[in-house]
């Protein structure tokens, strides 16, 4: 029961207030362990800067032991066209926390300015989300509360807009991506008079920096840190650093500042299909009632007629074997 609750009141911290009227702010989008390979969902810019088209799903189960406790799955799929200048890509994602289930459908676009040694992309995306709550999971410390009906489950459908740039080549990333950015609202229970459910959503910043290092080309150290900021929440920054044997295994791990340490491991097939898993260690309260969380990727990728092409000449950006980078 203490779990119960303790995931309730997390869940609707943003939620409720007063009579169920609230405009506080929180983190409303998933967070990720391997932000390197769902980096796409996160900053549209990422649209088509791979040179294949590429497809992935992913799966993470947070905080496991918890009754409730978030879930995210998602599917996507992009890749770069018009002689590699323009990158266009969709996904839906569905994140569920006790009582409630966001579903969103995004569709996103990018255009790519060329360097002599570098590559920036300028992305935009359009989404919407299908808001659900659902009463039946609802724990009520006032069960005669007039505010809510557990015997209800209501839907409202939001629009939103992300945008973002990212700047690379073979050696290096800076992303900068800003999600929610109409901060939308969503209206439930929008014929009773009694029930009156208002969630705003707020805007949501990522910004991560990445570097590939190799001294031999057999092992590839892939680092990356990632920072995410939204009013009302602490600041998440994240450091992951992940090793590339001969591009076909890879280990490595994540230090996530005052939250949790992560292992991750993967390996690819055949050139185009990549599997990867990271467990969390976590080193905050929430560790005496849950035992970490879990998170997987599939992703197959394979080349096209725009591969590796800009203006008709090949380039060397991290989206080629490492070992033709060095």
């Amino acid at each position: 029961m203490k779990k119960r609750l303790l995931i309730f009141v997390f869940a609707l911290t943003f939620l409720l207030g007063g009579g169920w009227y609230s405009f506080s702010f929180a983190q409303q989008m998933p967070y990720f362990t391997q932000f390197q390979s769902n980096d796409y969902m996160l900053n549209p810019a990422v649209t088509g800067t791979k040179g294949t088209i590429e497809a992935l799903m992913n799966y993470r189960m947070q905080w496991v032991g918890y009754d409730g406790a978030p879930s995210t799955s998602g599917v996507s799929l992009h890749s770069r066209f018009y002689k590699g200048k323009m990158g266009a890509g969709a996904y839906v994602m569905q994140d569920d926390i006790g009582p409630e289930r966001q579903t969103n459908f995004g569709a996103s676009y990018a255009y790519h300015i060329r360097f002599p040694d570098c590559e920036l992309s300028a992305g935009a995306a359009g989404l919407f989300t299908k808001y659900t709550l659902i009463g039946s999971k609802m724990l009520l410390h006032n069960s005669q509360d007039p505010s809510i009906d557990q015997t209800l489950t209501n839907s409202t459908y939001v629009p939103d807009a992300n945008a973002g740039f990212y700047l690379y080549n073979d050696r290096f990333h800076i992303g900068f991506s800003a999600l929610h950015l109409l901060k939308s609202t969503a209206h439930f229970y929008k014929n009773d008079s009694v029930k009156k459910g208002i969630i705003n959503y707020a805007t949501h910043l990522y910004f991560s920096l990445g570097y590939n290092y190799s001294h031999n080309p057999d092992y590839i150290f892939e680092n990356c840190a990632f920072l995410n900021y939204v009013q009302g929440t602490n600041l998440m920054l994240d450091y992951t650093l992940r090793i590339h044997y001969k591009h076909k295994i890879l280990a490595g791990f994540s230090v996530r500042l005052n939250d949790a340490l992560a292992i991750h491991v993967g390996a690819t097939i055949l050139d185009n299909f990549e599997v990867s898993y990271s467990y969390d260690f976590l080193i905050n309260r929430i560790s005496n009632y849950s035992s970490g969380s879990h998170e997987i990727v599939l992703r197959y990728s394979f080349k096209t007629g725009h591969d590796g092409k800009v203006n008709g000449k090949r380039t060397k950006f991290a989206h080629q074997k490492y070992s033709d980078l060095f």
